[in-house]
């Protein structure tokens, strides 16, 4: 039936949301056309056809089904596949061998090693490829030289589609119940899946500053990730608080594209790579502020201006930008089992050797647990760990 299907993507080449949405597509062995809404008069043809300002966005047969959100939306209320004319299972009526939560490296490595060794497994997710889907470079993934996130996670969905793993995109694990005879996943979706073992392994999401105005502006003037909202800047003043490898790329990202750039690091120093911090450093479109921290957020239905405060001497310069990126790190995805299992003070799930946390049954891998080096590799490594050890448990 995907044969008969003409399904056009509008988007740009560093939009995560449309990176999400095309590896959705790819999850369901659907073909699509791209097309660059940066290239001839594309845009204004978007808009024209969808209505919509933003992208990605997608088109089925000349129907719009809007962006990645709306894609989802679909899914989880079974609309999608009756739109591309599949039948919808209701995977949460029978009892796994095992759920895997999570669709980054080390998920998707664990579902290709227990998908090996014919374990009975669900891969469960609210998206696909993790924090990983967004980078832009990845030159430190063996064998795999100068590719992006994007196509690391597009070669890794590819591999384990061979061994037809189930899978369930769109939903999210909100409790995990620990019982004597097996656990149950119970979701967003209202739905409850029943499992022998469970692989967490849901990742990690950008860190706030935890100031009021952060919240009420979020959205609205300050933001989490630069590669997905960078171009609503374009040409205008901003700042961006991290001085770490992320911080680091969202300035420099920022200024290519013609803003004026304030970078602020808590530290008496950048935090980051040497060579980002030479390439920012000799960046005139970017000023530096060390030992500086943001002191005030202003507005009220949209970013004014920001304080930001010397923490030396106390002294504070006014900022006035339209936009300020929070890059700062990244906390855990484990609040639904932080009633559950064993964490630490960043919230990460606390794992032995064996990837085992401290319930029965519950196993753990990549950037949600206590691993100290967060790398792609390393996480993909730990998520065949699990996968091995869960084998071994379940025989």
């Amino acid at each position: 039936m995907s044969n008969e299907l003409k399904i056009e993507v509008y988007s740009k080449d560093w939009c995560p949301y449309c990176k999400k949405a095309k590896a959705f597509l790819k999850s369901k062995g659907l073909s699509f056309t791209e097309i660059d809404i940066n290239e001839k008069d594309n845009y204004e043809v978007m808009q024209k056809r969808t209505g919509g300002k933003t992208v990605p966005q997608i088109i089925i047969n000349d129907q719009s089904l809007g962006g990645y959100d709306d894609l989802i939306e679909l899914e989880n209320k079974g609309e999608f596949n009756q739109l591309i004319g599949r039948e919808s299972k209701d995977l949460s009526t029978k009892e796994w061998e095992l759920i895997i939560l999570g669709a980054g490296p080390a998920a998707l490595n664990a579902a290709l090693y227990a998908a090996r060794k014919g374990i009975d497994l669900l891969l469960l997710t609210k998206d696909i490829g993790g924090q990983v889907i967004t980078t832009n470079e990845i030159d430190n993934y063996l064998g795999k030289a100068e590719t992006t996130g994007a196509e690391l996670i597009y070669d890794f969905w590819d591999h384990i589609a061979k061994y037809e793993v189930e899978t369930v995109i769109g939903e999210e694990a909100v409790e995990v119940v620990a019982g004597k005879q097996g656990k149950v996943i119970k979701t967003d979706n209202g739905k409850e899946y029943s499992t022998k073992a469970v692989l967490v392994a849901t990742g990690a999401q950008k860190r706030h500053l935890g100031m009021k105005q952060e919240y009420v502006l979020t959205g609205k003037g300050v933001h989490y990730c630069a590669s997905c909202d960078a171009f609503l800047y374009k040409g205008q003043p901003v700042a961006v608080v991290g001085g770490g490898n992320s911080g680091l790329e969202a300035a420099l990202d920022l200024a290519k594209i013609g803003c004026k750039v304030d970078l602020i690091e808590l530290q008496d120093k950048l935090m980051g790579d040497e060579y980002l911090q030479e390439r920012v450093n000799n960046n005139q479109d970017i000023t530096v502020h060390t030992s500086t921290t943001v002191d005030q957020i202003i507005g009220d239905n949209k970013l004014e201006t920001v304080i930001i405060k010397n923490v030396i001497d106390d002294s504070t310069e006014e900022l006035d930008i339209n936009g300020l990126f929070i890059e700062i790190g990244l906390v855990a995805n484990s609040a639904f089992v932080s009633d559950l299992l064993e964490t630490n003070k960043q919230k990460e799930i606390i794992i032995n050797e064996r990837n085992e946390t401290g319930v029965e049954g519950i196993w753990a891998a990549g950037d949600v647990t206590d691993i100290i080096d967060k790398q792609i590799i390393i996480s993909a490594a730990e998520g065949a760990k699990a996968a091995l050890r869960i084998n071994h448990y379940l025989n």
